[in-house]
């Protein structure tokens, strides 16, 4: 009776859900590179921050110091013929010196004129006759002054009844000391009785001289003028040296106009840039692009103006000071824009250099993590290698710089050569099924499980071997066997051990194979193609044919790690085995002339079912085997004639 026994392919599918997860080289390099981004980029903006505050207000102090140097020289100026006329009032109305007392009146006068080199001339004009009492400097020296209703009198003691407390007036030109002078005058009382009136000019030239020689210093960036209404000159640097003559000038003060001075860069002050760009430009300094709002919040009373004169950009800045006369002055401090870009520069310099900086930081971050990242990343990929026991592919880690890296790859070289030569000793395919099976698994538990056992065996081998050196043996049986579990591995079985110049396989462990049986049976018929190979390979060599029986037995056993604490091995024990091994034996005996003999067990028949291919089965009888008490009924593969 022929069974034809079909052998269905069966196909496992496992799927596994991943977790979200990020390439180490993203991370360590947008990590470094954003770590040192955050850190150097906030250092660097409170840098530009304090350094840019620090850049416009040292800007701004330095404008302030210079108004402020001119406002108190102004004032200097000024107040002195002040407190000349409050001096004199208080005399003469305390009665210490008398109205009437020409000599003592004029002793008073020279002596104030030679306390104060800035005032021209001081004087009193009594009500009762209108007469002048004073002294005026004409030149270097103070000399008497002494007239009888000289011109405006009446005008001047008209003014100082009608406001009644000393202030003073607009620029004025005085034919006596041919100069224009600002005078500033008070009403003369005593015991409630208008005597006359006080007065005091001062001249300009000296407030000239003083703006000219502040402008001389080393490395003086700042120069400034004062206006008088906005389009006269009351005090100049170019004004030191020049006269004018006003005596015959009416319907203007007594002043040079801002073309009349000579300085091209004062008289622009006022012009505007038109769309052709010819002239001079108008704007706020807080609204230009050198110039930060800050500035302008120090000082209220501080407005800004830029022009143009000659191709050189000029910023004024302009304040207000109204306490003498009617009309304000202007005090003007003027700056090439050449000169704050010096300070502009050096914070722009600031910002490139810093950038500069975050820019190579975040770059040499960004290398550093590529740099480590990129090892790691050898390191993973070698170990993903491992994994799948692919020792021979697995690349060698180079040495790196980085220490724990270093020694990390030296480790890993080190494991990697290790378990190129435990895979000689440990079959692989088992391993990576177990790998794939249990996972992390720390442990394999023994278990009972039904399997197909598969044992090999030559005939004659040891004759054979007689006939060959030890080592022409080993590469023999090396390659013999090699085919033989090219053979089991093909159809999913495990090659447990090889017993001298026999194989133990089997199928069904560790991984569920409901057709262990039907593979073991494919395994035993491709393994025929492997004889008849070895046998054309003797015949070439003038040897006898090598002869091979198997056995093929399907039952329970136990499977599992078994052996010491120090050597263990995944295999499987029990009356399944020795069964295989005994029909394997019993192959011998019926071999004759054949140099292929599989014998195999009723029981593995029915377990590999009823379908069919192109192996016939025929049962040849029931056996008594060693070791068994029961018959067992023995099928054998037929195998067409080897060529």
């Amino acid at each position: 009776m022929k069974t034809l026994l079909t052998l269905p392919a069966c196909e496992q599918t496992t799927a596994s859900k991943g977790r979200w997860r990020l390439p180490i080289m993203l991370v360590l390099t947008l990590g470094f590179g954003g770590l040192m981004l955050v850190a150097v980029a906030s250092v660097f903006w409170l840098g530009v921050q304090t350094s840019g505050r620090n850049t416009y207000n040292l800007l701004a102090d330095k404008a302030e110091l210079a108004m402020n140097m001119v406002e108190a020289r102004v004032r200097a100026q000024l107040d002195p013929a002040r407190n000349q006329v409050d001096y004199l009032t208080n005399l003469l109305a305390m009665g210490e010196v008398s109205i009437e007392d020409v000599d003592r009146i004029e002793t008073l006068t020279r002596g104030a004129l030679a306390s104060t080199p800035q005032v021209a001339g001081v004087g009193i004009i009594r009500a009762e006759d209108g007469r002048l009492l004073g002294a005026a400097r004409i030149g270097s020296s103070e000399s008497a002054l002494s007239m009888d209703k000289p011109a405006d009198t009446g005008k001047i003691l008209d003014d100082v009844l009608r406001t009644g407390s000393p202030h003073w007036l607009d620029p004025i030109w005085a034919d006596e000391i041919d100069t224009t002078v600002m005078p500033v005058q008070g009403p003369l009382r005593k015991d409630g009785k208008f005597l006359g009136a006080v007065a005091s000019v001062v001249g300009f030239n000296g407030l000239s001289r003083f703006l000219r020689d502040a402008g001389k210093g080393d490395g003086a960036d700042i120069s400034a003028f004062i206006l008088f209404d906005d389009h006269y000159v009351l005090a100049h640097p170019a004004l030191a040296e020049r006269k004018f003559d006003f005596s015959k000038v009416t319907g203007r003060p007594p002043l040079p106009t801002l073309a009349e001075v000579g300085d091209p860069v004062a008289a622009a002050i006022w012009s505007v840039v038109g769309p052709d760009g010819v002239g001079t430009k108008l704007a706020k300094w807080n609204e230009g692009k050198k110039v930060d709002t800050r500035v302008h919040e120090r000082r209220s009373d501080v407005q800004f103006r830029q022009a143009e004169v000659g191709g050189v950009s000029y910023f004024y800045l302009l304040r207000s000071i109204s306490d003498y006369g009617e009309h304000p002055f202007t005090l003007v401090a003027v700056m090439r824009e050449e000169d704050m870009d010096r300070e502009i520069e050096r914070f722009q310099h600031l910002l490139v250099v810093g950038f500069c900086i975050l820019v190579v930081s975040v770059l040499v971050a960004m290398a550093l993590g590529k740099m480590i990242s990129s090892r790691i990343r050898l390191l993973s990929g070698a170990a993903v290698a491992l994994r799948d026991l692919d020792f021979q592919n697995v690349p060698r880690l180079p040495d790196s710089r980085f220490r724990e890296v270093a020694d990390a790859a030296a480790a890993f070289n080190a494991m990697v050569s290790g378990l190129r030569w435990f895979e000689t000793y440990v079959p692989k395919s088992l391993v990576l099924r177990l790998i794939r099976r249990d996972g992390v698994q720390a442990e394999i538990p023994s278990e009972e499980r039904e399997v197909t056992v598969l044992f090999t065996d030559i005939k004659g081998f040891s004759a054979m071997a007689e006939k060959m050196s030890p080592q022409d043996t080993a590469d023999w049986l090396n390659r013999h066997f090699t085919r033989i579990a090219a053979c089991i591995e093909a159809e999913g079985g495990t090659v447990d051990k090889f017993i001298g110049d026999a194989v133990m396989a089997f199928w069904g462990a560790p991984d569920d194979q409901p057709d262990h049986a039907a593979r073991a049976l494919r395994a035993a018929h491709a393994i025929a193609q492997v004889v008849a190979e070895e046998a054309e390979e003797a015949r070439g060599r003038g040897l006898p044919p090598v002869c091979l029986r198997v056995g093929v037995h399907s039952g329970p056993v136990i499977v599992g790690n078994i052996g010491a604490a120090t050597r263990i091995n995944y295999t499987i024990v029990g009356d399944t085995v020795n069964t295989a091994a005994r029909l394997e034996a019993l192959g011998g005996e019926m071999m004759g002339d054949e140099c292929y003999v599989v014998l195999v067990s009723d029981d593995t028949v029915r377990s590999a079912g009823t379908c069919t291919v192109d192996m016939p089965l025929t049962p040849i009888g029931a056996f008594s085997l060693r070791g068994r008490v029961s018959l067992v009924d023995v099928w054998r593969l037929e195998i067409p004639p080897l060529v």
